[in-house]
Parts: C-alpha cells; structure tokens; sequence
C-alpha cells in the first residue's frame, strides 16, 4: 500500500544550538539534534560523557533499606528464595539477573515464570499457594507485582514478598514486606525511567553495597537487553547502563547473549539497540509467546557453551516459528480489512478462531504501520474473544476501551497499547461503537501519518563524517530517537528490488561526488511510483555501509515522494496500447508481444511513459481483467484471471522501458 505521510520538519532553535556549540564543542549538526531532544548545556555534558560513576545511590529508592535487610536476614539462614518473573524480555532479563546474582552469593534461589497462555501477566494465587506448600521463605517479584494488591493480601501471612516493579503505581500499593517502585507516589528517587530490569539492578546495587562496600557492576550487558527491549526513555540513567552494557555485549558477553548473537548473524556486527531491538530481542520473546520463557532465562544463566548454544539454536528456531504464525494471521487478517472496504475507515477490527493470542499483538502493529488505523486483532476460542490493541498517533485506545468497557468482559493497557476480553457475539457491536467513537474523537489529518525530521542535509553534503559525528548520541532509543534527515531534491539514478521475496527496494541516488545507495525495507511498492530519472525528497536515517574495505554513507529510508513536475496523463491510444500488451500476454504469444513493445514502447522511453503505463495497467487492474501485475528486474509479470473462472496464471513478458 502506498501511503501518503506528513513531513513535520523541526524548526530548531539557533540560539540555542549556538550555545552548545560554543559551550560543548559540537558541531552544528549535532546542537541541532540535541535541541530537538530538549538536551541544554547541563544535561548535554552529562549526555555526552556520562559513565557509571553517574548511577544514582540505589538506597534512595523507597523500602530499598527494608528489603536489603529482609533478603540478608533470609541469605544467613539459607531459607528459600523464589524469584517471580515475566515473560517479556524485561521479566526474562531480570529474572536472570537477580538469579545469577543469587547464585553469586551462594544463596539457596530458584525462580517462576507464569505460562503466558495459561496464567497470564503478574503474580497468580494459585502459583504463590505452590510456592507456599514448598516451603519457600522469600518471593522477590521482578517486572510484576505493584498491581497486585489482593493476592498478596491472600497469602502475606504465610509468605515474605518483596516486589520490585517499574510500572505506573496504583492508588491501592499491596501490602508487601517491601515495595520497590520509583513510580510510587512518595518514592524520592529522581529518575522514574527505569525498566522492571533497572530496577531489579538497582537492588543488586544496594546488596552488593551492603555486602562489599562497593559497586555492583557485573551482567550490565543483560541489564542493557532488558532495558533497550522494554521500549522505556534512554536518557539519565538507563542511557549510562545501556552505554556500558552495549561495550560489554561487544568486548566480552554474557555466554547466552554471545550464542543468540551468533545464531541472529551479527557475530561480525557492532552490536547496538537497534540490534537488541530488532534481532535480539524478539529472539528471547518468541519463547514467551510461543513455547515457554524458562528457555530464555535458562539461556541467560547457563554457563555451559553447549547448552548454551542448544537454547539459542532452539530460540532461533523458535522465532521462525513465531513469525510463520504471525505471518499467516497478518495475512487472513489483512483479507479481513481489505473485504471490510469502508466499514474500516476509521478503526481496524478483526477477529479470527484459535489465532494463536501470543503474536496478536506484533499482527495489530504490522496493521497500523500499512492501514493507519487504531487496531484492535482478536483471537476467539470457546466463544471468547480475547483482543490486543495497537493505536496511532494521538489517540489513547485505553479510553476507546473504556468507552465501551459495558460490553468487555475485562481490558486493561495505555494510551498505545491494551487489551481486553470479550464475547465473541458481541465483537460486531464492538466494532460498530468504536467506529463512532473514533467518528468523534479523531480528525481526518490524524490518520496520516507524520515523519518527524530533524534538519534537511543537501544530498552532496552526506559522508561518512557526518555518521561519525552524530554517533556521539548513541544509543538510540525512546526519548532519543534515531536522527531523521530530509533531502529536499535528489535524482534517482537506478532502482531495484532487493531480497529472497524482492520485499526491500534499493533507490541510488546520484550526487555530484558520485551515487548514495538509499534501502526502503519491506516497501516493494516504490518500484512502480519511482524510476529512473525522477526527482525525489526522501527522509531518512543514516547507517555505514562497510563493502570489501570501503567505508560508505548509506540512506535508511522513512519516506520518499516523487516530485512531480507534470500530471500522469491518461490517453485512449495510450490505454488501447497496453491493452495490446495485456491482450497478447493472456495469449501467451510472446514473440507478439516482443514486437507490440518493440513497435510501441520503445519508440519514445520516458519517465512519462512510464508512469503513465503503470498508471494504465492500474485502470486494467481496477475493470478486474489484470489481477496483478509486478516489476522486476526487467521484466513485467502479469497475473490474469482466464474466462472460464479456473486458476489464475501468470506471464512474463519483457518489459525494460517501464521498469528501467
């Protein structure tokens, strides 16, 4: 789908920009960026050169004091410890944590990690009854708990609980023997960014504090993972753990990281949070969604290379599994909205039998990335629907959920992200009441989506000095987005389709210091809007490009616009000549069709022509005699359906003046 975005170009602040130039010594690229991220003077140094003598004193933390005594009163006696996880890579990565932490310390632990299907987010009564019959002394919570006021209340007599936990605190805390939350309300630790994994570290801190009078400082790389992959701000103090974890998974890993590294083909990459974000983390993920996050952990705590390598072969393949199934929904699910036609203007509704409810999820955010739309994917099975949201831009689908909340059976979540349950009965009527909702509550512009860009660069002053200087804002994340750049105007030299499935589209783009190879992933489409000789503005991240000892600049491309110069005119001799082409390939007579193309389109090969053959074919496309039609590597493939209304068949025909 070809989607038109708005550009929302930053406009920057020259005074301030000036400052941190003559203040910090960066470069005027640099200020800039760091304006758009509401970086000043003071926060800048620490920005650019902070390290972990800048970790904050872990004891600052609320009940931190209690829960230190607690645990070295359970460690003397050598009473059981259970540690209480999730299974995201926020829950398996502190879960590992505080386990080899443990261990460590020679302590007598263990650790739970709820079934995701079975059990669901958080503590259950009927797993913390099990732990009781155990006889275990101590539950550590990790990434979970501050929610849980009544179970805890079911069995703090029988057992000590400490909960460690990063997300936003109820009114009502659980009565737990120490609560461990930056986010409570009295809590005065200054930064309230930390993941579930931060905080889990923190208290490794202030044990360790206790214990050795000094800093602990060891597992930063698994401390790193879990943060960059829960998604939370990388400013303060996460960016300083982040930093120091990504030199550590680099120089010396953890044994379970370095094989998931090593399966994921980066052993030969620098890794960094985009690496964590796109590779290695859903690796670790897929366990939780697809078979059991015990995996995970188990990989993070062995120290056993064979093992080891066994769990990340299992995990790689694991994530192949979670992706054919995310794959097969996204498309029954992509049917559903395309048949919907109209009935899905204003929010994606889709629900299908037994679609397995742990990729739900990763389905609803692929559906807002192509259609733009609040999304909601729900999984039905024994009559119940159980749903995951995903929103846009500006829209809160908690609220949306809650407006309808009389007809849910439960649903919980944010402003981005929710989900809830339903009767299966009832989903059509949910649909219909969210559509008026978002009737009311969104503006047409808000369903386009914005590329926000942080400065234009002439396309003749991208090189590779420009990369190196920008990196000094690394590591990427939420708070601290990838930069975005916009050439304004650009020549396209050559196009291509790049990949096994030709899913990812390669733009060169000339300069007058020679050609930019600018990648689209997984935009296809721009093969039949952008050719040779068209002039374009593109958005973009940049990235090296490192070929046989050659160091080069390389585009990531947001977004990129033809800039048309005149309209695509649509003729009646123009038709009736594609039709020529159409007419004869459904024949399969391809020696006639090599000559209608050599008589009629090369006569004149143009960018016009070309655009306005794709845009005929379109029409053909549209009366349902071309079923589809793609290009690619010179040759055009047409898809027909036959008159008789038996299986559709497929002709290529060359076709060198459309595509190139």
């Amino acid at each position: 789908m070809i989607r038109k975005k708005r550009w929302r170009l930053s406009s920057g602040d020259t005074e301030q920009e000036n400052i941190l130039i003559r203040e910090l010594g960066v470069n005027p690229i640099v200020a800039k960026l760091m304006v758009n991220r509401h970086i000043d003077v003071n926060e800048g140094r620490r920005f650019l050169t902070g390290n972990l003598s800048d970790l904050l004193e872990p004891f600052t933390l609320k009940d931190m004091d209690i829960a230190v005594s607690l645990i070295q009163k359970t460690l003397e006696s050598n009473k059981s410890i259970v540690i209480y996880g999730d299974y995201d890579v926020d829950g398996i990565t502190a879960t590992s944590l505080l386990y080899r932490f443990f261990q460590r310390l020679h302590a007598n632990v263990s650790y739970y990690i709820p079934e995701r299907q079975s059990e669901g987010y958080g503590l259950n009564l009927e797993a913390l009854e099990h732990l009781v019959e155990q006889g275990t002394a101590l539950v550590i919570t990790v990434d979970c708990g501050i929610s849980s006021y009544d179970i805890v209340e079911a069995v703090r007599d029988r057992l000590d609980i400490i909960i460690t936990d990063h997300h936003t605190a109820p009114d009502r805390i659980p009565r737990a023997k120490a609560v461990i939350n930056h986010k409570q309300k009295d809590c005065p630790y200054t930064d309230k960014n930390l993941s579930g994994v931060g905080v889990a570290f923190k208290l490794c801190q202030a044990l360790w504090l206790t214990k050795y009078g000094e800093w602990y400082l060891d597992d930063l790389d698994i401390v790193a993972l879990g943060t960059v992959a829960d998604v939370v701000p990388l400013v303060g103090e996460n960016r300083v753990i982040v930093k120091a974890g990504l030199e550590k998974m680099n120089e010396h890993p953890n044994l379970g990281i370095h094989k998931l590294i090593d399966v994921s083909g980066l052993h030969e990459k620098n890794i960094t949070s985009g690496h964590i974000g796109f590779t290695l983390a859903p690796r670790l993920n897929a366990a939780g969604r697809v078979t059991h996050a015990t995996r995970a952990v188990e990989l993070l705590v062995t120290d056993d290379s064979d093992v080891a390598e066994a769990i990340a072969e299992e995990l790689n393949e694991t994530n192949r599994e979670r992706q054919e199934l995310e794959r097969n929904i996204y498309e029954q699910a992509r049917i559903d909205v395309l048949n919907q036609g109209h009935e899905a203007d204003y929010v994606t509704v889709v629900a299908g039998k037994e679609w397995h409810p742990g990729v739900i999820g990763i389905v609803a955010s692929r559906l807002v990335e192509e259609f733009y739309k609040p999304t909601l994917v729900i999984s039905i099975h024994d009559g119940v629907g159980k749903g995951s949201c995903r929103s846009i831009d500006g829209f809160n689908i908690y609220d949306a959920l809650k407006s309808c909340e009389d007809i849910l059976i439960q649903f919980g979540g944010h402003a981005a992200a929710a989900g809830f349950s339903i009767d299966a009965n009832r989903i059509d009527e949910l649909r219909s009441r969210l559509t008026e909702y978002c009737k009311r509550t969104i503006d047409d512009e808000e369903y386009v989506p914005v590329v926000f860009i942080d400065a234009e660069l002439p396309v003749d002053d991208i090189d590779v000095d420009i990369i190196d200087s920008i990196s000094a804002l690394e590591p990427y994340g939420m708070a601290n987005s990838t930069p975005v750049f916009a050439v304004m105007e650009a020549v396209v030299q050559d196009i291509m389709l790049m990949g096994q499935l030709k899913t990812h589209c390669k733009v060169i783009l000339e300069t007058s210091r020679g050609t930019l190879d600018a990648i689209a992933w997984n935009r296809p489409e721009l093969f039949k809007l952008i050719f040779v000789g068209t002039k374009v503005k593109v958005a973009f991240s940049l990235q090296k490009n490192e070929w046989q000892g050659t160091v080069s600049p390389q585009l990531m491309i947001q977004d990129i616009e033809p800039i048309t110069e005149e309209p695509i005119s649509l003729t009646a001799e123009g038709l009736r000549q594609i039709y020529v082409i159409v007419k004869h390939s459904m024949r399969g007579n391809s020696q006639s069709v090599y000559h209608v193309e050599q008589a009629i389109l090369r006569r004149k090969p143009t960018e016009q022509n070309n655009r306005s053959a794709l845009a005929s074919l379109d029409v053909f496309k549209e009366l349902g005699i071309v079923k589809e039609y793609t290009s690619d590597d010179g040759q055009l493939m047409l898809r027909w359906n036959t008159v008789e209304g038996k299986l559709d068949l497929v002709t290529s025909v060359t076709f060198l003046t459309y595509s190139r």
